[in-house]
């Protein structure tokens, strides 16, 4: 049988047996698939920088029985070896991973939302970005790309001036309307997010947050959108702020 060539990057990856890794890989024209290199944990494996986690180029892979195939080779394309370097930006591309698989599944194919993924792990490794501005950022387009556009304007349920986000009903509220689990924005933060919702993607993160308090409101509100709407929380997310604080 003949190998596939396969162009993506690796979002995830875990021991295997004795010897071997299992990776999750986010190709273009299959989505979220996996692959098993064998034997790349032993001392004489060949191509090993390949298969780490964040790489991206073009893997050849092997089908097999089930839905798993398996890796016999790999051109890697970029490493993006700055974020690996660094456990806040690893933290954060890894939190960006869980969200992206919880929300697309496997074998999805998202172009759009793999060339934002790969945006924001370029700007983890290549340029003077906060982490916490990639990280609204990407959740905010990532969840606009999956069908979850948040109404950024008015209170959703009267129209009168709104202070609050609303995860759960993913529109602006009143203090009127206000329920618990709201979390408070500023006007700023609330032009931010606006932006961020009818913006070209490859412009996702061309905005200027001048202070600290506006990015915190920003980062919490996106962080508890994806939450809310995908019905679970991330222990990456836990990870990335403990490391972040570090």
């Amino acid at each position: 049988m003949n190998d596939l060539i396969y162009r993506g990057i690796i979002i995830k990856q875990s021991n295997y047996g004795d010897a071997h890794r299992m990776l999750t890989i986010f190709t273009e024209t299959d989505g979220i698939i996996k692959a098993v290199r064998y034997g790349i944990r032993g001392k004489k494996t060949s191509n090993a920088a390949a298969f780490q986690v964040f790489c991206y180029g073009d893997f050849h892979l092997r089908p097999s029985r089930g839905d798993i195939m398996t890796a016999v080779g790999a051109d890697m394309i970029d490493a993006f070896y700055p974020v690996s370097e660094d456990i806040a930006k690893l933290s954060l591309i890894s939190y960006l991973a869980d969200i992206t698989y919880a929300l697309l599944g496997e074998m999805n194919p998202d172009s759009r939302i793999l060339a934002m993924f790969l945006n924001a792990v370029y700007a983890a490794a290549y340029r003077n970005e906060m982490t916490d501005k990639i990280k609204a950022a990407y959740e905010l387009k990532l969840m606009c790309a999956a069908g979850f556009m948040p109404d950024v304007g008015a209170c959703g349920e009267c129209g009168a001036d709104a202070e609050y986000f609303s995860p759960d009903r993913g529109c602006m509220v009143c203090s009127l309307h206000r329920r618990a689990g709201d979390v408070a924005i500023s006007a700023d933060a609330a032009a931010v997010m606006k932006y961020l919702t009818v913006c070209p993607d490859k412009r996702m993160l061309a905005f200027n947050i001048n202070n600290d308090a506006c990015l915190s409101l920003l980062s919490d509100a996106a962080e508890k959108y994806v939450a809310a709407q995908s019905d679970r929380e991330f222990n990456s997310l836990k990870y990335y702020k403990s490391m972040k604080k570090a």
